[in-house]
């Protein structure tokens, strides 16, 4: 039987997610991450990692990728400093293909 969500993690979830749209607008100095969505944010429970789900232009994915990692640190370090908690989570960054497949199903739909 699943476990109800906690209605902490999920304030925390928005939180995140929230900085980090925050951060990537205005203190990331790489201007290929400007085209970089953040979708959704899943904490676990005990809020040690966090899986980071976002949509980027599919010519730029491959660019991307790499950077989000190699940046995780940069925005783990400015999350723990804006946000009120004993311990950051590890940030996973993880492509969501999901509006780019909704994209093209309506495009498909419209055609017929």
């Amino acid at each position: 039987m699943a476990e109800q969500p906690s209605y902490r993690v999920e304030r925390i979830n928005e939180l995140i997610r929230r900085e980090l749209v925050m951060l990537l607008r205005q203190e990331t100095k790489d201007a290929r991450l400007q085209a970089v969505g953040i979708t959704d944010v899943l904490a676990s429970r005990d809020l040690s990692s966090a899986r980071v789900f976002y949509t980027v232009p599919e010519e730029q994915k491959e660019i991307v990728v790499p950077l989000l990692k190699k940046a995780s640190g940069f925005f783990r370090s400015r999350l723990s400093k804006t946000l009120d908690l004993r311990h950051t989570p590890e940030l996973k960054f993880i492509y969501d293909s999901a509006p780019n497949t909704g994209a093209r199903i309506d495009d498909l739909l419209a055609k017929l």
